[in-house]
């Protein structure tokens, strides 16, 4: 007999729309994108737009696919058109009488939505950040349009939110994970939470936030960010990657937090030193955002769906594929030869395409039925 949970019929999770989406945003955003950049195409974005995009459209796509497990369908298609709406004003470069309201919808959406449930659900310190830690990311977009620098320090500080979410956030799932594949080899991971280096790693990126949203004390910023990525590789140290090399869902989950970690420390040199290439923005935003969220976005769908953690040979190619997009990215902005900015939005798109196509055979599966 099978069961019928009650409101069923009137929800769906919010992964089967938003993934979709973030992955449709990443394969078509980085190339129109680079088109303009190169001069290929008229493209009015500048760099801090594409930053902004590449946080508040793809990276806030797929936390809305994480934290909207079972909205009901009017609150699903309000989140969805909130999203849609910004996108398409920063597309069409409304003047920001217009732009600020369709830009904040979805922010304060997921926020009230996602946050909020989040919030009131936490049972201890440790996870009663992720509530606020969402709702920033309306503050960041108010500062984008409020900073007067052309949004640079809005989007800035919204990339920085990303990076403390996924520190946080990583730092529960990747070893919740891996003490599966420990226990399976006759182990113990000792090691999970590490709440001294959290906290640590936690106020470190405050301290950067704080640096770049303000504009002040450039030198604390960069000791903040940097003792974040520092508190990032010391916990992934402990996390018995070894253990992980056989499962591809979770070695991936592994790397990106590496990434994340050299990113944290990139971005902490940033603050008082550009480097080329925009390698404290690239390895926390495509190496370490897109590895994670790609590699979450697979083992979220086949979870949800209650599939077997089949994780596709094209998504541990795509996983690659990130990391290379990004190394080429960095790399293109010493002087180095032309196509390197071309490959890389060639690999990057590869690499979602690839990610779209594994989450859409696994949403196109008869789902699962409880009996």
């Amino acid at each position: 007999m099978t069961l019928v949970f009650p409101d069923a019929a009137r929800r769906m999770g919010g992964h089967r729309v938003f993934f979709p989406l973030a992955l449709a945003f990443a394969v078509l955003g980085v190339p129109y994108w680079t088109a303009g950049y190169l001069g290929w195409l008229p493209v009015a974005w500048t760099p801090a737009v594409h930053a902004h995009e590449m946080v508040m459209g793809f990276a806030l796509a797929v936390v809305g696919g994480f934290l909207l497990t079972k909205p009901t369908r009017p609150v699903l298609a309000l989140a969805a058109g909130a999203w849609l709406l910004g996108r398409a004003a920063m597309l069409a470069g409304l003047p920001p009488t217009w732009a600020v309201p369709a830009t904040l919808a979805y922010p304060v959406v997921l926020f009230v939505h996602g946050g909020l449930p989040f919030l009131r659900a936490a049972k201890s310190g440790h996870n009663a950040v992720f509530g606020p830690l969402i709702g920033a990311f309306a503050a960041a977009e108010a500062l984008v349009w409020a900073g007067g620098d052309g949004g640079r320090a809005g989007a800035l500080l919204a990339l920085h939110l990303v990076g403390l979410l996924l520190f946080t956030m990583g730092g529960r799932i990747i070893p919740s994970a891996t003490a599966g594949a420990v226990r399976q080899q006759g182990g113990v991971l000792v090691a999970r939470v590490q709440p001294r280096l959290e906290w640590l790693g936690v106020g470190g990126a405050i301290t950067a936030m704080l640096s770049v949203a303000t504009g002040w004390l450039p030198e604390a910023g960069a000791a903040g960010g940097m003792l974040t990525g520092v508190c990032a590789l010391a916990r992934l140290a402990r996390w018995r990657t070894d253990a992980t090399l056989g499962r591809p869902d979770l070695w991936s989950l592994h790397l990106g937090y590496a990434w994340l970690g050299l990113g944290w420390i990139a971005a902490g040199v940033e603050r008082v030193a550009p480097l080329p290439g925009g390698a404290g923005w690239h390895l926390l935003g495509a190496a370490a955002l897109g590895t994670i969220a790609a590699s979450m976005m697979v083992r979220v769908s086949l979870q949800r769906e209650a599939w077997a953690a089949d994780f596709p040979p094209a998504a541990t190619l795509a996983v690659v594929l990130i990391g290379a997009a990004a190394v080429l990215r960095v790399a293109a902005g010493w002087a180095a030869p032309a196509w390197l900015m071309p490959a890389a939005a060639v690999a990057w798109t590869v690499a979602h395409l690839l990610i779209l196509g594994a989450v859409a055979r696994i949403l196109r599966r008869p789902r699962r039925k409880a009996h």
